[in-house]
């Protein structure tokens, strides 16, 4: 016979073991979720820890998808600037989109599975909230129990089991509900999430392709001007060496080649001068630094980033692209000076006259520690003229003396300090603001933030019309204009050098036989040779250059009576020293031509 008497906690244990048989009540269907523990107890806690691990689980592998795709983005942002892309670098991040599409791909396909299975519990959300507002949860509860128990109840225990009921039913149904919902709203936030990185990975994979083509055609491009510089390089080589002797001498004269310090002096400021009376249109052309090896430091460079604020280091960090160490013992040992005898480093160094003494302490600590490398690789006896470094004893003696304070204190505060394994130490005056392996020596823009030109460097910016810098001989001509004529001329002997025959190039010279002898055409003559094969230049309406970013001047365009003519930039050089009078000359293979 069954048991009529019922506690209130006996019977909150009979109707939580109905709990989902309510479900049935109310033509809910059973709650499904997806592997252990919920296969066990769907609405367990473990259950919803469970559900909850996954959601976070594929919102981590999206947010892992996100950073690779940035990672990608940043890449192809980086490389779409760059000519010097690797296939090797091409291939990784090729690798990388494609793997980061397969992962994504499985995690919408997964998403996409999950879509399936997930519309029964959103019918089942729906439905549960549907019935529940529908049904009077005591009407429910009398007739289940009247026809599943056959208990019998006093008002007091139905009313007490009602609310036990009610109570587990609300609560186990807002449990369902939140659970639900939770699936629901992370799915939906996935999906959301994988379309949009999807629809980015696409774009990003349309950014490659066209970064590749675009690296290609750069690639292309700069093979092709390779291939043009090596040929006019080639070229150029040939013609100069098929010169006559009298007309090497001449370009070895005036192209500037060699090394030139600053010295142990001021120079002096040049300004650029004006045209005589009386000419009309005039051409000058204008050398950016002069007698450098474009290697190392420049010691104007040098001055202009001491005036700016900069330590000895910085500046020497930039041009020698490494730091400093200390020879222990090095300013005490000996070293053998040419025509002076062996004394100390420290005494060498007193006497180096290399840059002058009253300039700012850190150029000058840059320049005892770039001198005291120098001497130490050196070979012995060192030699004193600038073909090794400048050195003066009477110097020396100076500042031993009290004289040359800053000088000194430069040697002794950088004492025994050398470069620390430079590849040079070699270093010039005025580069131009362009150095080899280093490139641009500016603040900002080339050439106005130079540093050369903030220190007011007078080579940084100069039309040659002297022999070189000690020798101020002119040849006749105080000024470095070139009549419209004159500057014609060059062009006539630009033609003849490439049309002519091998006489006709051998009289291609100064017509200033003063100072150079030999036998060349007049201008006259040359313009009719120009005509003769083809092009002769009698006026010129403009002038402009073109610097390449390698800091060398690449081509000179001239507006002409035969229309517009561009000349590559070493092979202009050349012409324009073979054949300008006197001592006009362009010194450095970055170059400007003015007109006026």
């Amino acid at each position: 016979m069954p048991d009529k008497t019922h506690t209130p906690s006996k019977i909150y244990q009979i109707f939580i073991g109905t709990i989902m048989l309510s479900a049935v009540l109310f033509g809910i269907k059973p709650l499904v979720f997806a592997k252990n523990p919920c296969d066990s107890d769907k609405n367990s806690d473990d259950c919803y820890a469970y559900l909850q691990a996954q959601y976070d689980s594929t919102s981590k592998q999206l947010n892992d998808i996100r950073t690779q795709k940035d990672s990608i983005s940043k890449k192809l942002s980086d490389y779409a600037s760059q000519l010097t892309v690797t296939q090797s670098q091409i291939n990784d991040l090729e690798a990388q989109i494609s793997k980061t599409e397969t992962d994504l791909a499985a995690i919408n396909q997964s998403l996409q599975e999950t879509k399936g299975s997930l519309q029964g519990k959103i019918d089942l959300r729906d439905t549960v909230l549907r019935n529940y507002a529908m049904h009077h949860q005591l009407n429910d509860l009398e007739t289940f129990l009247a026809y599943k128990t056959g208990v019998n109840l006093t008002g007091f225990q139905f009313s007490a089991l009602s609310q036990e009921f009610s109570k587990a039913v609300t609560e186990q149904t807002v449990k369902i509900i939140g659970g639900l919902n939770s699936e629901i709203n992370s799915y939906e936030s996935d999906k959301a999430e994988g379309e949009k990185l999807k629809g980015e990975l696409e774009d990003n994979q349309q950014k490659f392709l066209a970064m590749k083509n675009d690296l290609a055609n750069k690639k292309t491009s700069a093979q092709t001007q390779l291939t043009n510089v090596t040929q006019t390089e080639t070229t150029l080589e040939t013609k100069l060496a098929e010169l006559s002797a009298q007309q090497q001498s001449i370009l070895s004269a005036k192209n500037g080649e060699g090394t030139g310090s600053v010295g142990d002096f001021e120079s002096p400021k040049v300004t650029t001068p004006n045209p005589p009376s009386g000419f009309g249109t005039a051409f000058a052309a204008f050398s950016y630094g002069a007698y450098t090896h474009y290697n190392g430091m420049s010691q104007y460079g040098a001055k202009g980033r001491a005036d700016s604020g900069q330590k000895y280091d910085k500046i020497l960090k930039f041009y020698y692209k490494v730091g400093t160490t200390k020879q222990k013992g090095l300013d005490s040992s000996k070293i053998s000076v040419q025509g002076a005898g062996t004394m100390t480093y420290r005494d060498y160094l007193y006497g180096l006259a290399e840059m002058p003494a009253t300039w700012p302490i850190e150029a000058l600590k840059a320049q005892a520690v770039a001198g005291r490398t120098y001497a130490s690789k050196a070979g012995k006896p060192i030699c004193t003229s600038q073909s090794c470094q400048v050195f003066s004893k009477s110097k020396s003696d100076g500042v031993k003396n009290g004289q040359y304070p800053l000088w000194k204190k430069a040697v002794d505060d950088t004492a025994d300090e050398v470069l620390d394994n430079s590849s040079t130490s070699q270093y010039s005056s005025t580069t131009g603001g362009y150095i080899n392996n280093i490139g641009w020596d500016t603040s900002g823009n080339w050439p106005g933030d130079a540093y050369e030109k903030k220190a007011a460097s007078p080579w940084f910016y100069k039309a040659w019309y002297i022999k070189s810098y000690a020798d101020t001989s002119n040849c006749g001509r105080n000024h470095p204009w070139l009549t419209e004529k004159e500057m014609a001329d060059i062009l006539n002997s630009w033609v003849v050098w490439n049309k002519g025959s091998s006489s006709d190039k051998g009289r291609i010279s100064p017509v200033t036989t003063s100072c150079w002898g030999g036998n060349p055409y007049s201008l006259t003559d040359m313009a009719d040779k120009a005509d003769k094969y083809g092009d002769k230049y009698t006026s010129i309406s403009s002038v402009d250059v073109t610097v390449g970013n390698n800091g060398i001047t690449s081509k000179v365009t001239f507006q002409t009576n035969n229309g517009s003519v561009s000349i590559d930039g070493d092979t202009f050089k050349s012409v324009f020293n073979l054949r300008a009078p006197g001592y006009l000359s362009i010194k450095s293979r970055l170059f400007d031509i003015e007109k006026k």
